[in-house]
């Protein structure tokens, strides 16, 4: 009932947000993990190992059986009650109760609930992994947009401004002011902005195709995105031990955290592997009575508590000779063992590359972002005073487009420098375990 309640709730919540004009970064992130379907394999695959987990404890249960025969006759046949062979239809019913117990196996049924456990555990961390994955993802997806709505104001501003640049070179061509060649090269220079932002458009339609399916809504919908605020602060030391923080942030790593329970499950499936070398020892119950009908003057409890047999047996298995099947075992586990230590030992270092990469990468921008604003505002200026001496003649076509040029290049770069401050920043956080905040 909680669960079919929670779906209700969930689905009632997710059509409210897709109702919304606008989507933060927040109702992006709700919305893709609650319908993310790899997030919901990964939940499943959860789901079995626990089945699996729990169920293992019937192991230190017993195997009961019970079977119930009617058995007919003709001919020859030896008479249950004689003993003896007699030539007669004999007819009667039978049944046996059996119950089998492990006393002892090499602990091997011990062994077994702890590796489940263990793959409950590892799934754990797999949900966590993806989780973090889509996260990662989907914030990458949600700069990426929003970076590229405003390089496409910032085409179309260009386009805008060599619209007026041509007006006015038609106008001096007309008036003998220019040559032609002037004009071919504000219309050259329009074409390649118009080139520009269908390219940038383009790409702004692949990623919100590629949010809305890790959303995993539809495509048709029609969704806008909250803009962020790029003016932050970021309280990082630029003194403070990058190499302390990577160490800190791989230890909570849920990749890592999964290898690390890898290598613990190799080490039981070893044990487990070298439990064939010890004796197994079982007990086994037995009870069982029968009836005949031929006799049907003698009561069927009477027949009941005079056919009525019980046993108990002690069964006692000693390895001696597996055709080298145990050796193998052992040396397998044993080597799947040293392999999982092996592949710890490369996921610490792909994890301690990449954040450390995000860290310096962070740092760098930080001083990226002050000298694009630099660079920005000189270049604006001169854009602007080479735009009135074109205006007035004392500069040609070719010093504006140089002088444009730098202008446009120092806009892209300033937009990209905010953007790649705040994701690498929000990056750093989210590895030190933090929420992924925008």
């Amino acid at each position: 009932m909680k669960t079919r309640l929670s779906v209700i709730v969930l689905f009632l919540f997710s059509n409210v947000i897709l109702g919304q004009d606008y989507l933060s970064f927040t109702n992006c992130l709700e919305l893709a993990l609650q319908n993310n379907l790899a997030l919901k394999n990964a939940h499943l695959s959860r789901e079995i190992s626990n089945y699996k987990y729990r169920s293992s404890y019937g192991k230190f249960l017993p195997f009961v059986n019970g079977t119930v025969e009617n058995k007919k006759s003709w001919g020859r046949e030896i008479d249950p009650d004689t003993n003896l062979f007699v030539n007669k239809k004999i007819e009667n019913y039978s049944g046996d109760l059996e119950a089998e117990y492990n006393l002892f196996s090499g602990f091997s049924t011990i062994n077994t609930i702890k590796s489940a456990k263990q793959d409950v555990k590892i799934n754990d961390a797999n949900i966590q992994k993806i989780e973090n994955e889509i996260t990662i993802n989907l914030a990458q997806k949600y700069i990426t947009i929003l970076y590229l709505q405003e390089i496409i104001i910032s085409n179309q501003e260009q386009i805008k401004s060599s619209e007026e640049q041509l007006e006015l070179a038609v106008l001096k061509y007309e008036s003998g002011v220019i040559s032609e060649s002037e004009v071919f090269k504000i219309k050259s220079q329009k074409a390649t902005e118009e080139l520009t932002l269908l390219t940038n458009q383009n790409h702004l339609t692949d990623n919100l195709i590629s949010i809305k399916q890790l959303m995993n809504i539809p495509l048709e919908s029609d969704i806008t995105l909250v803009k962020l605020d790029l003016e932050m602060n970021v309280a990082i030391e630029m003194n403070e031990d990058q190499y302390y923080l990577t160490k800190r942030a791989v230890e909570i790593h849920p990749s890592y955290l999964m290898q690390i329970i890898k290598v613990q499950q190799m080490q039981t499936e070893i044990s487990i592997a070298k439990a064939s070398l010890y004796p197994s020892l079982s007990m086994r119950f037995m009870i069982g009575t029968n009836y005949n009908i031929k006799e049907p003057l003698v009561p069927f409890q009477e027949q009941f508590d005079t056919n009525l047999s019980k046993g108990l047996r002690l069964n006692l298995t000693i390895p001696i000779f597996s055709q080298f099947e145990n050796f193998a075992k052992i040396k397998i586990s044993k080597l799947n063992y040293n392999q999982s230590i092996a592949e710890t030992q490369i996921e610490q270092n792909r994890l301690s590359k990449e954040i450390l990469k995000a860290i310096t990468d962070t740092k760098t921008a930080i001083k990226k972002k002050e000298s694009a604003t630099i660079a920005f505002e000189f270049s604006r200026k001169s854009y602007e005073a080479d735009l009135l001496k074109f205006g007035l003649g004392k500069i040609n076509i070719n010093e504006l487009n140089v002088t444009k040029m730098n202008f446009n290049n120092a806009q892209a770069e300033l937009i990209t420098s905010k953007y790649e401050l705040m994701y690498n920043y929000a990056l750093i956080k989210f590895y030190l375990g933090e929420n992924f905040s925008l």
